[in-house]
């Protein structure tokens, strides 16, 4: 029988010692050992340790272990947070094996921190240094502080973080005393470069520890901060353009203020000296008025710039500046280099017009004006649309496409109410005009139907006799009686008024036609008879548009009476004239002028082929007319010429008299004196054919004065040659004298006289 194995067991057991801070966890390695040998069995050894009572607890296991071997295992050992600080004894065993240790519990290091953190240190200005306390604070609770190291941890590029009074280090500085959750203060600096941008963030982390515990127990804070400017100008602005909205033919110049914004970009406010704006133009004047003393952080401040401009500026772009200055000679002046827009505005006014009352069926002619009233721009696309009023009585006759600048027009109405218009009511149309470069201007027409007067025109039929002014004064009281039943057409009530009116100016042509011709005034009576004539046409036009079938027929006899007046009339001119041409005794212009009238008296009477024949007739008497003018005119131009030649080649003029000297252009001038009486009496025998008898006479009369001069020049020839004949008798006889005195001499000076 064999026997059974043997167990192997613990043999013995220790632990190490333990040293931990208070609300930390520690550790404690505990080493078992066992006996036996490999044939016997693996030992579990379960360790354990009597905590109970004790400010801390220590971690319980099982581990096994070969048996003759060893084994170690850490025991996690956590201290209370409020453990007070001293040397505790533990118990403990190993599957019985007992085994000690101790734990000496310390108390926590003090710990520093900021009261506000991250520390904001606020706005700091580029390129300065500021400063400012800061609260340190004891938050560990066991022990006070006694001096503060710290350390950058993440620096700042752009800025220098320095914290004084913080350990004690620094000559002259103290250091951070505090109680244990107390607190002490300290200062910071900061110094920021002078090429940081405006409102960058600075920001560092910094670590922080008690000075007697190197890091032993550190705390990490943040500082923050933000970059800003002193005041300076930003980018002024101009808010342009400068239009040009009053009249240009009432003032030279505009002024207008425009705003000139000049903002401060700046942290801190900005002290203003001056502002001031010019502009390259001559024409320009440029001044500032209200500018401000002081600019507000961030802030804009409007300066008004009162700009005065000549009219007579085209439209475009000017160069514009402004300058802005600060009274710190430090800061930069804000500038802005730029154009004034200088804009020619475009205006339509128009002229409203109320007509008050107008009485149905009188027609009424309207005109309002539409001007483009500045004066700088032509309006080319004018546009009139009826906006608003009753679509009938009131029709457009002419209105203006367009508008030269500073110009006007009229809008031409034909304003006619009939019998459907409601009478006393005040009827308004809204015309709208519009144009893609000025604003919409309305016009206003306003009238108010009332009774027709039917008076004046039985006024003035009544101021004549006979059947054509009575039957178209009954054709009133017709009309006048339909109108007061309310029977008339609304057209018969136009077409009667007009067929009155012109009733009316046939009576007047045709008795006064008839006076003159009496008077034998056949000349005068001519115009008479074409206005007769054009005033019957036009009742005949009329008559044809009555609806009435009475009005009709009361129109039909008044025509016959005034054709067979007018006829008569017609017959009688007609007859005049031609006997003037008979007689043969007319000029080419009377002539002419008769054919043309008779021509126009054959029309009148419908005979339109004759009309023409006379007036062919009369066209080619024109034209012998126009010869005859011609060669008199000629002929007067070749006398001119003649005279001309002969004041330059053969005459001299003293004191405005024409005189011949010389015998030898005798001959000359004779041949001229001939061909200027020809020329002369050519003239003026044209003349009197054509019937200009005072062109004709004014060259007879030159003719005569020149006569007069040529009879003179020719007695000057005469005088002078008498003149010469003396002279050569006086040089003759004193030539004869001289040869005599001569030759005496000379027989002397043979005889040898003179000695004696």
């Amino acid at each position: 029988m064999v026997p059974a194995a043997q167990a192997a067991s613990v043999s013995s057991a220790s632990a190490e010692d333990v040293e931990v801070m208070a609300g930390e966890t520690g550790e404690t390695t505990v080493t078992v050992w066992t006996s036996g040998t490999e044939e016997e069995q693996d030992v579990d050894a379960t360790i354990s340790v009597d905590d109970g009572g004790q400010p801390f607890d220590v971690e319980e296991t099982t581990v096994t272990i070969p048996p003759g071997d060893s084994e170690s295992v850490d025991l996690d050992v956590d201290v209370d947070d409020d453990a007070d600080p001293g040397t505790y004894t533990v118990y403990g065993d190993a599957n019985g094996v007992s085994f000690d240790f101790t734990v000496t519990v310390e108390a926590q290091p003090p710990t520093p921190d900021f009261e506000d953190d991250p520390l904001d240190a606020g706005d700091l200005l580029v390129g300065e240094t500021a400063s400012g306390e800061v609260v340190i604070e004891e938050v560990g609770g066991d022990t006070g502080l006694e001096g503060v190291e710290w350390r950058i941890v993440d620096d700042d590029p752009d800025a220098t973080l320095e914290l004084n009074d913080m350990d004690g280090s620094s000559w002259g500085e103290g250091s951070v005393q505090t109680g244990p959750g107390g607190e002490d203060t300290a200062e910071w600096q900061i110094t920021v470069d002078e090429d940081v941008d405006q409102h960058e963030s600075l920001s560092w982390t910094v670590e922080l520890e008690d000075a007697r515990y190197e890091y032993d127990e550190t705390r990490q804070v943040d500082v923050e901060a933000r970059v800003i400017y002193p005041g300076y100008f930003g980018e002024l602005e101009f808010d342009d353009p400068m239009v040009f909205d009053e009249p240009r033919d009432e003032t030279d110049e505009i002024t207008e203020t425009i705003e000139l914004e000049v903002p401060n970009d700046g942290d801190q406010p900005l002290d203003v000296s001056s502002v001031s704006a010019s502009a390259s133009s001559w024409d320009i004047s440029v001044d500032t008025q209200n500018v401000p003393d002081e600019i507000d952080a961030r802030s804009t401040e409007t300066v008004d710039v009162v700009v005065t401009a000549s009219t007579g500026l085209s439209e475009g772009d000017y160069d514009f500046s402004a300058t802005a200055s600060a009274s710190d000679y430090s800061v930069e002046s804000g500038s802005y280099d730029g154009d004034l827009e200088i804009v020619h505005d475009t205006r339509i006014a128009v002229e409203s017009v109320s007509l008050g009352d107008v009485p149905i069926g009188e027609g009424e002619r309207v005109t309002a004006t539409v001007e483009e009233e500045l004066g700088y721009n032509d309006i080319y696309d004018l546009e009139m649309t009826l906006e608003d009023g009753p679509d009938d009585w009131l029709t457009v006759q002419s209105a203006p496409g367009g508008l030269l600048a500073g110009e006007s027009d009229t809008v031409r109405f034909a304003l006619e109410f009939d019998t459907d218009a409601e009478l006393g009511t005040n009827y308004k149309w809204t015309y709208e005009f519009d144009s893609d470069d000025a604003e919409s201007e309305r016009m206003t027409i306003v009238a108010a139907p009332v009774p027709l007067d039917l008076d004046p025109i039985r006024d003035d039929l009544s101021g004549h006799d006979g059947l054509v002014a009575d039957g178209t004064l009954e054709m009133v009281e017709t009309m006048d009686s339909q109108m007061r039943s309310g029977e008339a057409d609304g057209d018969d009530v136009s077409t009667i008024l007009t067929f009155g009116s012109a009733s009316t100016l046939y009576l007047d042509a045709s008795e006064e036609a008839t006076a003159l011709l009496e008077d034998g005034q056949y000349d005068e009576a001519q115009a008479e008879i074409v206005q007769a004539s054009a005033a019957y046409n036009t009742m005949t036009l009329y008559a044809e548009r009555l609806e009435g079938d009475e009005l009709r027929a009361d129109s039909d006899e008044v025509l016959a009476t005034a054709e067979d007046d007018l006829t008569g009339l017609i017959d009688e001119q007609e007859a005049y004239y031609e006997q003037q041409l008979e007689s043969g005794d007319l000029s080419l212009l009377e002539e002419a002028t008769i054919q043309r009238d008779l021509a126009r008296v054959v029309l009148l009477q419908g005979d339109e082929e004759r009309a023409a024949e006379l007036e062919s007739d009369a066209e080619a008497a024109f034209e012998d007319y126009s010869e005859a003018v011609a060669t008199g005119e000629s002929a007067a131009q070749e006398a001119d010429e003649v005279w001309e030649s002969m004041e330059s080649e053969q005459f001299v003029t003293v004191l405005g008299q024409p005189l011949l000297l010389n015998p030898a252009e005798y001959d000359t001038v004779t041949d001229r004196t001939a061909a200027l009486h020809e020329s002369y009496d050519e003239a003026v025998a044209a003349f009197e054919d054509a019937g200009e008898s005072s062109r004709a006479e004014a060259v007879a009369a030159e003719h005569e004065t020149r006569a007069s001069a040529l009879e003179t020049a020719r007695l000057s020839l005469f005088l002078a040659i008498g003149v010469y004949g003396l002279v050569a008798a006086a040089i003759v006889t004193r030539t004869a004298r001289r040869m005599y005195w001569y030759l005496q001499d000379a027989r002397e000076s043979v005889a040898g006289d003179f000695l004696v």
